[in-house]
């Protein structure tokens, strides 16, 4: 049997300007008072003029990052691997944040 090879690839790094967006965009949030994360989904409606604009759809709370993505997901709501990849980064880190107390800013690297 031959041996196979292995590829070793550094990750690059990205700028926003190069993410696509999908058919919902996700704002979201801690509330240290009801130890809940919370999940706006918006309906994207933007245009050249207005890239960011969309219309409130769904609110979802939970207190743990894996249900909250399987519950999104659940709903149809993201159909880009890249979208999904983030929004569970980002609800990992709103998890980590509910669970310490600090406060949590989407897209913050630190």
């Amino acid at each position: 049997m031959l041996p196979h090879k292995i590829f070793e690839i550094k990750a690059e790094k990205h700028s926003e300007a190069e993410i696509k967006l999908d058919k919902h965009f996700f704002v979201i949030n801690v509330d240290h008072e009801s130890k809940e994360i919370v999940v706006e989904a918006y309906e994207y409606l933007g245009t050249e003029t207005r890239p960011g604009s969309g219309k409130l759809k769904f609110i979802f709370r939970g207190k743990n990052g894996i249900d909250l993505f399987r519950t999104i997901l659940k709903y149809d709501l993201v159909s880009m691997l890249d979208h999904a990849a983030y929004l569970g980064y980002e609800l990992a880190r709103a998890e980590e944040c509910l669970k310490s107390g600090k406060k949590y800013v989407q897209d913050e690297n630190g």
